[in-house]
């Protein structure tokens, strides 16, 4: 059994096969209708002015009215003041918050205790 496989083998590995001329000429068709043709680029002219190149420098149109409405929202809460907005800060505020230190003093570290 194995001299019937070995021989079968040895006659395949002697006899190189070759694809046919039809497959070659099929291969080659689909390869060149996949490869990338060639990009003309066409300078795109920009429009707009000082306003619109500042807005690109900082991430387009909707970061600048994202940050532009957290100034106002800022600048709205820092002069009106609302009565809730203190009775917040008075809890946060009150006596009983004890302070840790996170970050000590360079004399605590060198004495000696």
């Amino acid at each position: 059994m194995m001299d019937d496989l070995d021989d079968l083998f040895a006659n395949a590995k002697a006899a190189a096969m070759q694809p046919s001329d039809a497959l070659m000429a099929r291969v080659l068709n689909d390869a060149a209708a996949l490869q990338m043709q060639p990009v003309v680029s066409v300078p795109v002219r920009r429009r707009g002015g000082w306003l619109a190149g500042l807005a690109a420098v900082f991430g387009g149109a909707g970061s600048l009215v994202g940050v532009g409405s957290a100034a106002v929202a800022g600048l709205f809460l820092g002069f009106v003041q609302p009565d809730g907005l203190g009775s917040v800060a008075d809890v946060w505020a009150s006596d009983t918050v004890d302070q840790v230190e996170l970050m000590p003093q360079v004399d605590a570290l060198l004495a000696e205790e």
